[in-house]
């Protein structure tokens, strides 16, 4: 047994990681387990339907990227028919999305997990998947952040009788300590195990999932037939002894944090962490990446060479495994706010990605069988006095601040793990600053609002605001934690 550590953003799904390593997995395997878990556990925030991201560590150190986000649709020629605007409400603030058959883009969750673990992992799949399959058929209790975001995205949901039926109970979305049990997905994750990602290509569910879309969809046969992972280079920086990870395109998130590292790391140390000026540090971070974009960003980020040139050097879940080989994994992947669709052949809720403008941006659409951007950026950071620490966040835009905060935080102001998570967090983006005020003195509230008139409160630790999820290794052992923004998670097997 090599032990290892696991956060997440459900106990269940941690338990899952935990499972892996205690059969003889390492870090990968972990990590596998308890995404297959999630699916189940956090069926809202990703499954076999969306796609996303891993940073893997081996031993040796070498770090590569696993990309198996989403492709844009299209490649028969079709065209979707409409989409469905909704509006989701966060409380002090809301955002406008798209869903319905015509926001699906091509599914890369499946042949993504089976590549990464083919290539890193231990155990068979048919291990990793026990606990997915389990909780998929005994039913898991439904947690506060379940409850949230199943209240969140209700008016997304009611789009289909399934979907409505799947996540809620007389009429109103699943509520805490409610039990959620979908038999049908955990059959198609154990298919999934013995079959591999052919399923979602050539197999049942992949013809399930075109029939479920009907004729508005712009999915397509090719679209699925086509689609494959992809292992590339990632972003490296270093300053001090602090060396950092992201991936490169298509995640403009790891760009932008990249990019906003470097300008903090320009001006010197940063100030208290609960203090005005720590925020305007970071909001002023954030702001030089985003005006650093050329005007023609989103084709130059997936050019050759770029970003590297460039740097001078939903809803999301995540999750986080290191192990005591030295192997640390982050896996961040969406469905989106989901398309409000069920296939009722596999249990499987499926993204609305193309109703995203982070992803799809309405002035840059990308051709058919090309990969879309994503926030999605999960990283790895290792700290003058060797750990490691894997680290992601769900949150669509908030991603980037709340691993910008993580990295600063841990590396910067010495917190641990577990404040790390909790301390407040703030986000800056086109010119409107949110900041969470809990913990900081009124005077310090009130120096921000002097300097930012608009800024948007949240009193209360912010779901808005993503889940960041930390699992790291070192001299003295494991540690890490879980938000609880988002029902997060931690758990070591040593």
């Amino acid at each position: 047994m090599i032990g290892g550590a696991v956060a997440a953003g459900s106990p269940y799904t941690v338990e899952a990681g935990l499972f892996a390593l205690a059969r003889g997995g390492n870090a990968v395997d972990a990590a596998v387990a308890a995404q297959l878990a999630a699916c189940v556990a956090e069926p809202l925030l990703t499954g076999l339907g969306g796609g996303g991201l891993a940073i893997v560590r081996t031993p040796q150190a070498e770090v590569e990227v696993c990309d198996f986000f989403s492709d844009a649709p299209g490649r028969d020629g079709r065209v979707g028919g409409e989409r469905v605007e909704v509006v989701i409400d966060f409380g002090p603030t809301t955002q406008a999305f798209a869903a319905g058959a015509a926001s699906v883009a091509v599914p890369g969750l499946p042949a993504g997990i089976w590549a990464l673990h083919q290539r890193h992992g231990r155990l068979p799949m048919t291990t990793l998947v026990e606990p997915a399959v389990r909780m998929a058929h005994e039913g898991v209790a439904v947690l506060k952040g379940f409850e949230r975001v199943a209240a969140l995205l209700w008016p997304i949901l009611t789009l289909s009788a399934e979907a409505a039926a799947l996540m809620g109970v007389d009429g109103r979305p699943l509520r805490e300590g409610d039990t959620f049990r979908c038999p049908t997905l955990g059959d198609t994750l154990a298919r999934f195990a013995v079959e591999g990602p052919a399923l979602f290509r050539t197999g049942d569910a992949a013809a399930a999932m075109l029939r479920a879309l009907g004729a508005e969809r712009w999915l397509s046969e090719p679209d699925l037939t086509e689609y494959a992972p992809a292992f590339r280079r990632p972003l490296g920086v270093e300053q001090g002894g602090v060396k950092l990870w992201v991936p490169g395109a298509p995640s403009q998130g790891g760009a932008l944090t990249a990019r906003a590292v470097l300008a903090l790391w320009s001006k010197g140390p940063l100030p208290p962490p609960l203090t005005a000026a720590h925020v305007v540090r970071i909001a002023a971070a954030m702001d030089a990446a985003e005006r650093g974009r050329p005007p023609d960003w989103p084709a130059r980020l997936f050019e050759q060479g770029f970003v590297p040139r460039w740097l001078g050097a939903g809803y999301t879940t995540h999750v986080s495994a290191v192990d005591g080989e030295g192997r640390a994994v982050a896996i961040t992947s969406s469905l989106g706010e989901t398309c409000g669709l069920l296939v009722p052949e596999t249990g499987v809720l499926l993204n609305n990605f193309m109703g995203e403008t982070d992803v799809n941006p309405p002035d840059f659409p990308r051709a058919a069988g090309s990969r879309l951007m994503t926030m999605c950026c999960p990283t790895l950071l290792e700290l003058p006095d060797g750990r490691v620490f894997a680290m992601g966040s769900g949150g669509s835009s908030r991603i980037r601040s709340a691993v910008l905060h993580g990295l600063v935080y841990l590396s910067e102001n010495g917190l641990t793990p577990a404040q790390t998570v909790q301390a407040p967090r703030a986000h800056y983006e086109e010119g409107l600053l949110r900041v969470e005020t809990m913990e900081r003195e009124p005077a310090e509230v009130a120096r921000l609002r002097a300097q930012f008139p608009d800024l948007v409160a949240f009193d209360q630790p912010g779901m808005y605001f993503g889940g960041l999820h930390i699992a790291g290794v070192g001299r003295e052992g494991f540690e890490g934690a879980g938000d609880p923004r988002r029902s997060g998670s931690f758990g070591c097997f040593a």
